[in-house]
């Protein structure tokens, strides 16, 4: 099913400012079986639905992208709607575990596009093809607000140590960080973010190292017996996957990228969901 997901979508372009919308012209490319697009500089792109940009993410991400009340919500998915709407496209939104997103997006066939708080690494630019990236977050270690073990002054010992479990979602940046940091501690991996701050409250886990802005969310609102002890500066900067056999795709959605960044649209939607 095709989705118009935000109804505030308007009042965000009210924000940031009228946006000339411009659609994409496009026209049957009979090897690909796709729509073939043209992005300002005339490069064609391909998508695996006619007509439809079709974007996959991992909607348990808040702020970036979550459910509420049976709907999508979040600054990732509200960028990808409005970069839709650029396009002249409709939108569509692919929902799966966020370790999965970057192979689903090479293959391309099921998505023409992630939007997860995906941060480029090295390993993911080996798969997929980034744009130019959106926003920069860094790691935040979490504990319960009753653990007075673990201290912002003493972590690195106090995490660092044989038996300690530390959560993290699987396949993320946390992960490897908490791999390189904490080499004697043991990393337990959850499908997705509120899953790891679950296993905090039960026990599961000592602590959770997760991105700056969502740690920030969540303890501010449904974990509200957690606390950010520690915030580390790891500057890593969020982009788009898109397939590398798509190259037209990553040039259209960077030319709606800057458009939003120097009209304000995207500074509109970090405050809306507070995260600057």
């Amino acid at each position: 099913m095709k989705k118009k997901l935000f109804g505030a979508t308007a009042a965000t372009l009210a924000i940031a400012g009228a946006l000339a919308l411009v659609g994409c012209g496009g026209s049957q490319d009979p090897a690909a079986g796709s729509t073939a697009s043209e992005a300002g500089d005339g490069a064609a792109y391909t998508l695996v639905e006619d007509g439809t940009f079709t974007i996959g993410t991992s909607a348990e991400y808040e702020p970036f992208e979550y459910m509420e009340d049976g709907e999508y919500k979040g600054f990732d998915l509200e960028l990808a709607e409005l970069i839709a709407d650029d396009l002249g496209l409709d939108f569509e939104i692919v929902n799966m575990d966020f370790d999965g997103l970057c192979a689903a997006v090479a293959s391309g066939t099921k998505m023409d596009a992630a939007f997860g708080a995906i941060t480029i690494t090295p390993k993911r630019e080996k798969q997929v093809d980034f744009t130019d990236s959106y926003y920069m977050d860094d790691q935040a270690i979490v504990t319960m607000k009753d653990n007075a073990d673990i201290t912002g002054d003493n972590y690195a010992d106090a995490l660092n140590a044989e038996g300690v479990k530390i959560a993290v979602q699987s396949g993320s940046t946390a992960e490897a960080f908490v791999n390189e940091n904490f080499p004697k501690a043991t990393a337990v991996p959850f499908k997705n973010a509120t899953d790891c701050f679950a296993a905090l409250q039960s026990n599961q886990a000592v602590a959770l190292v997760t991105n700056r802005s969502v740690a920030a969310q969540l303890t501010a609102s449904s974990f509200d017996n957690e606390q950010v002890i520690k915030l580390i500066s790891t500057g890593e900067e969020y982009a788009i996957a898109v397939s590398k056999d798509n190259p037209g795709l990553k040039d259209a959605i960077n030319e709606t990228l800057a458009k939003f960044s120097e009209d304000g649209t995207i500074d509109a939607l970090m405050e809306k969901y507070s995260i600057k």
